[in-house]
């Protein structure tokens, strides 16, 4: 082993050689350091914020607090405003893109079906009203691998899902062949349109017993008018 101190245009300083082996003695760089010194005092202040002082929520306790915030049940959903939101641009561009990030694995890119259904044809497995579209969502169907997305998505997210969903219904993109069964329905995706027709129908004229009211007050004789009196000749 021999000890020398000299000067390499590569390496820089080296203070020790053994067997042939040069051991060199640099300063780190600048930018280095810091990015170590940063570090350190980033992990303590970290460790004190959300660890000791209990300040922050962790990314753990932030989820379970957010997903409990979004676990609000299907049994008051809203038909009427299910509708209005599958006509509306911006929740539907917004449906378009949750259902792309999260949706599109395994409906296909065009809801044209690939593990899951088809979404675009007249057939469903779970009821094709805005209703049942929001709640297998939101419930999610596990026998089937279908995911609850509610507690993930939030009750926002998953209504403009469902708005992008009833958007499709009809459009009939060629993909996977049709399944479950045949649904027809109004926008609203309550009763089938048929339904609701009839319901209008019916409740768009008068009653009997208002036709028969106003016969019979037709019909009533009324007071007698003073007769004329004439003039004998």
């Amino acid at each position: 082993m021999s000890e020398g101190k000299r000067y390499d245009e590569i390496q820089g300083k080296i203070v020790h050689v053994y067997d042939g082996i040069e051991e060199a003695d640099n300063d780190l760089p600048k930018w280095w350091l810091w990015t170590l010194y940063g570090a350190i005092v980033f992990a303590i202040g970290y460790w004190f914020y959300y660890q000791e002082f209990r300040i922050g929520k962790t990314p753990v306790e932030a989820y379970e607090a957010a997903a409990a915030a979004s676990a609000t049940t299907t049994a008051d959903i809203d038909p009427t405003k299910l509708a209005e939101a599958a006509t509306n641009p911006q929740a539907i561009a917004a449906g378009q893109g949750v259902f792309a990030t999260n949706c599109a694995v395994c409906h296909g890119d065009k809801a044209e079906g690939k593990i899951g259904p088809n979404l675009t044809d007249d057939r469903w497995l779970h009821g094709g009203s805005g209703v049942d579209i929001y709640r297998t969502i939101f419930e999610g169907v596990p026998s089937k691998g279908m995911p609850n997305w509610g507690p993930t998505l939030g009750a926002k997210s998953v209504e403009d899902v469902t708005a992008y969903v009833m958007s499709l219904r009809g459009t009939n993109v060629p993909g996977k062949p049709p399944e479950g069964e045949p649904w027809s329905g109004d926008a609203a995706g309550g009763a089938p349109a048929e339904d609701t027709a009839a319901g209008a129908d019916a409740g768009s004229g008068p009653s009997a017993a208002d036709t028969n009211a106003a016969d019979t007050n037709a019909a009533a004789p009324g007071p007698a008018s003073p007769a004329t009196p004439t003039n004998a000749p």
